[in-house]
């Protein structure tokens, strides 16, 4: 299994392709609070991505992929801090 839940954290590792992409929503339903480690991923299919944007949880980790790395992760962190920002102007503008 590529994706898996260990208390700590939700684990992507090795090559997570589409049909991990239930599991990987299953865990961010359920466990909200818990980052997602791609520390030992080396390829995420697209949906996984689209899950990760859709819940914008925690990131952490470096993936083994450098394309992963070095393009696609930092996009998806300042998506997700992006996000995160306009919320809280929305939130202490009430």
């Amino acid at each position: 299994m590529t994706v898996s839940l260990n208390g700590d954290a939700i684990i992507l590792a090795g090559t997570c392709g589409v049909d991990e992409v239930e599991t990987l929503v299953n865990y961010l339903e359920a466990r909200p609070d818990v980052p997602v480690d791609i520390n030992t991923a080396t390829s995420l299919h697209t949906a996984l991505w689209q899950a990760l944007m859709v819940f914008k949880p925690k990131m952490i980790g470096a993936p083994v992929s450098s394309l992963m790395a070095d393009k696609l992760l930092p996009v998806l962190n300042a998506y997700i801090d992006g996000s995160r920002n306009k919320l809280a102007k929305a939130s202490s503008s009430k």
